[in-house]
């Protein structure tokens, strides 16, 4: 039986068959957040971190509280695809909606995927998180390698935003002025309105929004063309293809 301890935002298990979570991170998750689910599959203190959820302690705090949800999705996501291993695409799982069809154990809650990131994680108001949870397929933020912390969350958060911004949050084109922007933006976009401050010509709604937090995580250049407007704007199609290494 692990009992689970959290520091500072990090589920760690007191074993000496287990390793804390970084560990387990680094070793199964790439610089570009692709994962090595064989590797994974066998992992057995990766199950070990799984276990341990169940009787962690939720912080109350905002900061590890969104810290603590944020690795437990990202942990359950990974065993869950692992657990499968090979998949052409976590929608190969449960009809399509493993999101609410499977069920966990996490800080004596029983909680679903959605659960987490809808009824936990959204209420608590941070946009960025939309970049730090992942749902194990291409056309999602990358992974982060490392955990998300109570102590270090704002600087992680935004690491993690500058990550999407710089991979699949956006595909800019300043020759043919075109802009395709990720469809998590569309589905979630009411959660970027509140952060937008201005205005960008010809752009609307939840695309406005979008173009306004990604400039705050791009290079001042590519900010100030998206900025300025003048373009054309669509959402990106979404690769649901498993993140795996290659």
């Amino acid at each position: 039986m692990f009992a689970a301890v959290l520091v500072s935002g990090l589920l760690f298990i007191p074993c000496a068959e287990a390793a804390e979570l970084s560990v387990v991170l680094a070793r199964h998750v790439d610089g570009s957040g692709r994962v090595d689910y064989a590797a994974a599959a066998a992992d057995e203190e990766l199950e070990a971190l799984v276990t341990a959820l169940a009787t962690a302690s939720e912080p109350s705090d905002p900061a590890p509280k969104m810290a603590f949800w944020l690795n437990a999705y990202n942990v359950l996501t990974v065993d869950l695809v692992a657990d499968h291993w090979p998949l052409a695409s976590i929608r190969d799982l449960d009809d399509g909606n493993p999101w609410d069809a499977r069920k966990f154990s996490v800080a004596g809650r029983e909680v679903t995927l959605n659960d987490i990131e809808h009824r936990i994680l959204r209420p608590l108001g941070d946009a960025r998180i939309h970049a730090a949870v992942n749902c194990a397929s291409m056309g999602c933020p990358p992974l982060s390698p490392t955990p998300f912390t109570g102590a270090g969350l704002d600087a992680e958060l935004n690491g993690a935003s500058a990550r999407w911004a710089s991979s699949t949050g956006i595909v800019v084109n300043q020759e043919e002025g075109t802009v395709a922007l990720n469809k998590i933006f569309d589905w979630y976009g009411d959660d970027f309105v509140p952060g937008a401050k201005g205005d960008v010509p010809g752009v609307e709604g939840k695309q406005d929004a979008a173009i306004q937090f990604l400039a705050g995580h791009l290079s001042q250049a590519t900010a100030d063309w998206l900025m300025a407007g003048g373009y054309t704007v669509s959402w990106a199609d979404y690769s649901w293809r498993v993140n795996a290494k290659k």
